[in-house]
């Protein structure tokens, strides 16, 4: 690089470092701790309220986007604290020359934990377990186990390589698939392309949906997908809730006895009160705790991300705006 060109990196550099950085948080002070802990330095922080905020380069976002929409006019790059980033899809902020990026962390560990807690849960009757103890009833059973059981993960991304991996720990045979090329070593873990979805429906005892919320995911789960489901299988959502007809889901537990679901999201959220996921014999509800984020891992993931902004490194985890993830 020529002298006069290595010049100019650098003042791009400063002045990337320099600018405003925008952050809107349920625990904005927690956030920004975390992640000057992780870079080491202060960074140049600024809240909504700020006068500066309308020169914001950087907004680290890690709540739901504001209504109306900010007007930030110097805006390059957005980071979303949360894995989904379906809200941000036709947000006026998110324009042509905006990079969005969002946060993985600790994601995959947190929701691989989840899907073998609620699995292994069941399998091994622990809620007989706590009645007997309450009761102060000595009363021995068999467990069951997972081991010879087949899963099918919806959405085979990070995420679902790390519930894949906890499942071949206790027994399971994975399968998976996903949207776009599927490499060698994916293929030979047993990952296939989308189309050999209807295919794997009915081989699977238990079913880990993934997918991202886009429009082409909105009610993917349908009765007729519901219907290829193995009798007796499992169902676990626990990505977006907009990817499920609650309707169908309900309709096909009711049609087969043997059926579960284990469900974390859903379309509306709190779920209402009267919705009949609550009282559903055959339903575990949580509310949206399975790939909760915590200022230390959101921060972390947004500093990892901040030398390689201020160097022009290209980012991770940048979202494709055509594909919605």
């Amino acid at each position: 690089m020529s002298g006069a060109g290595a010049g100019r990196a650098a003042g791009d550099a400063e002045a990337r470092a320099r600018g405003p950085i925008l952050v809107t948080a349920r625990d904005a002070p927690a956030l920004r701790a975390a992640a000057e802990r992780a870079l080491g330095a202060s960074l140049p922080w600024v809240e909504p309220d700020d006068p500066r905020a309308a020169e914001a380069v950087v907004w680290f976002a890690s709540s739901a986007p504001p209504d109306p929409p900010l007007r930030l006019p110097a805006l390059e790059w957005i980071h979303s604290g949360w894995a989904g980033v379906d809200r941000w899809l036709g947000r006026p902020e998110w324009g042509a020359g905006v990079t969005l990026t969002r946060t993985v962390a600790d994601f995959p560990e947190r929701i691989a934990a989840y899907v073998m807690a609620h699995l292994l849960a069941e399998a091994l009757d622990l809620p007989r377990a706590w009645r007997q103890q309450e009761a102060r009833r000595w009363s021995r059973w068999t467990p069951g186990t997972l081991a010879g059981t087949t899963m099918l993960i919806v959405g085979h991304g990070a995420i679902g390589r790390a519930v894949a991996g906890a499942a071949r720990g206790f027994g399971i045979a994975v399968r998976g698939v996903r949207r776009g090329p599927v490499t060698a070593e994916e293929r030979a873990a047993g990952v296939e392309e989308a189309g050999a979805l209807e295919r794997l429906l009915p081989e699977a005892d238990i079913v880990v949906n993934l997918l991202p919320a886009t429009p082409e995911t909105d009610g993917f789960w349908s009765a007729a997908r519901f219907a290829r489901l193995k009798r007796g299988a499992v169902f676990v959502n626990a990505s977006r809730g907009r990817c499920v007809d609650e309707g169908a889901l309900l309709a096909a537990l009711d049609a087969d006895p043997g059926a579960r679901a284990i469900l974390d999201v859903f379309r509306e959220e709190p779920l209402p009160e009267g919705h009949p996921f609550w009282s559903h014999p055959r339903v575990r509800v949580t509310p949206h705790v399975a790939g909760i984020g915590t200022p230390d891992s959101e921060g972390r993931a947004f500093a990892e991300n901040w030398p390689r902004w201020t160097s022009g490194a290209p980012l991770l985890h940048v979202v494709e705006r055509d594909r919605g993830y």
